[in-house]
Parts: C-alpha cells; structure tokens; sequence
C-alpha cells in the first residue's frame, strides 16, 4: 500500500498569519498545504456516512460549491475519487480529504511527506478533524488581537465591528486552549505570528522542526519565499491575487507588528481591550 503524507492544519482565528505560513510550509521539501477549502466542518456529517450510497453525489456538490468559492482551479467528481483511492489505497472520509488536497498539489503524491489545509477556523473543530484523521497535526498561530480587529475591519469579509471582531479572537482562542488539554503535544505548536515577522529564522525554524525539518532546510526555504521561490506554483498564485492577501509574497517584516497604533480608534481599540 503506498504510504500516505501525514496530513498538517494551520490554523488559528482570522487575518493572524495562517495564509503566509502555509506558503511558507510550502517551500519545504516534499510539503503541500492546501489553499483553504472551508467544507470539512461544515460537513462533517456527510464524512461520516460517506459509504452510504446516496452521500457521496451530495458531497461531491457541496464541496465544489466551497472549491469554487475559495478560487480553487480544479473540481472534484466521483471518478476522480475513486482512481484517487485505488492508486493509493485508500477509503472513507480520510481518502476523501487527501483527494481533494490533492487537486492543487504541484508535486507528485509519492514524494510528499505531509499534506493539509490552511482554513483557520478549522481550530473550532479540532476534535471532529482529529477522529476523521488520527494521524493529524496542528500549527496554532497567535496575533494580537489589536492588529488582527485592525485588519479583520478592512475586509469586505467578516466583523465590521472592533467588538465582534475582538470576540470572534477570544472564541478561537478558547477552542485552541481547550485542545491543548488533550491533544499529544508532538501533535501540536503554537508560534506567536509577531515572533514570525521580527525574527522569521528562528521562530521558522521551530515550526519546520515540528515536522523534522533541519534550521538549514528552514533558512532555505525563508530564502525562497523572500525570492519568489524555486517552487514557481506553490498552490497559493490565485490566492495573492486577492485584495486581502497581497502581502503574502512579500518578505516577513517587523512592519507588520502593531498596526493598530496608527489605524484603531480610540473607541475601538477600547472595545478590543475590554473583551
């Protein structure tokens, strides 16, 4: 049977860095993660009774409906499936998930070592994702709350107000925390997202060690990213075209830290400390 990538979720609330670090992750050897998908807690009851016969025509169609949602190129489709899982030998709700990762992976199946999503409010379903994929790994990123209610409010997308956005922070938070409790710890990190802008080599360097990755193998792969990288489609293109995620190409920088000095009002920035 071939061997399947260990499947990998970035995660963590919104606008606080999940995108970037997925692009990141990217640039290691033998690494894709996904662009977001946004289906699998939406659907989780579908994945469960996928060997009944009338579920998989409607999680085919639920699940193009978010590809295409999230500027996803390809689709899935029941033929496409079932050759997935015959080459790999796979089946059930853990074939499905990888299938469908698989649309937009530059690399060929058997030279990846780890596979996954970077949808950040998959952390609100840690449990449901670890039963569905037991061999799962969680990347946790924290932002201040200030900078990601400083930039959750630009979006055309989202809160439109610091209070909401602040506690949307707080509910991703709590959920993580709660997973922490009982979630193995070589099966989970957390990195603070202003660590990874001041100083992006040893904090990289950390997170590309949770998945037995080398500093050097880390450093090369902060240098691609700044470069444009060797590997010219990272999966993320239609992505950086997005008016909210024009600066994921662009080099990690402390600029990027405390925003919300020059750009919350006083009122809102006491909403957001008040949570």
């Amino acid at each position: 049977m071939p061997r399947c990538p260990v499947p990998v979720f970035v995660l963590g609330c919104g606008r606080s860095g999940t995108t970037v670090t997925a692009r990141l992750l990217n640039h290691l050897p033998g690494v894709h993660i996904a662009k977001e998908t946004g289906f699998l807690n939406q659907h989780l009851d579908l994945l469960k009774q996928i060997h009944e016969v009338s579920v998989p025509a409607e999680l085919l169609q639920v699940v193009n409906s978010w590809l295409q949602t999230n500027d996803w190129s390809d689709r899935v489709s029941a033929e496409g499936f079932a050759e997935f899982c015959r080459r790999q030998g796979m089946s059930g709700a853990a074939a499905f998930i990888h299938y469908v990762w698989s649309l937009d992976c530059p690399e060929p199946w058997e030279q990846l070592q780890f596979i996954g999503d970077n949808t950040p409010l998959y952390v609100l379903s840690i449990p449901e994702l670890k039963h569905l994929l037991p061999e799962a790994r969680f990347i946790h990123i924290v932002r201040d709350p200030r900078d990601v209610v400083c930039s959750t409010l630009k979006m055309r997308f989202g809160a439109f107000d610091a209070t909401v956005a602040a506690m949307e922070w707080h509910i991703t938070i709590g959920a993580w925390l709660m997973a922490e409790r009982w979630l193995p710890a070589q099966d989970r990190i957390e990195f603070r997202y202003e660590d990874l802008c001041i100083s992006p080599e040893n904090t990289f360097a950390r997170v590309a060690g949770f998945l037995g990755f080398s500093p050097e193998e880390a450093r090369r792969a902060l240098q691609e990213h700044a470069a444009g990288g060797r590997k010219g489609q990272t999966g993320f293109e239609a992505v950086a075209s997005q008016p909210h995620h024009t600066r994921i190409a662009e080099p990690l920088s402390p600029s990027r830290v405390g925003r919300y000095k020059q750009e919350l009002s006083a009122d809102q920035l006491t909403a957001v400390e008040e949570q």
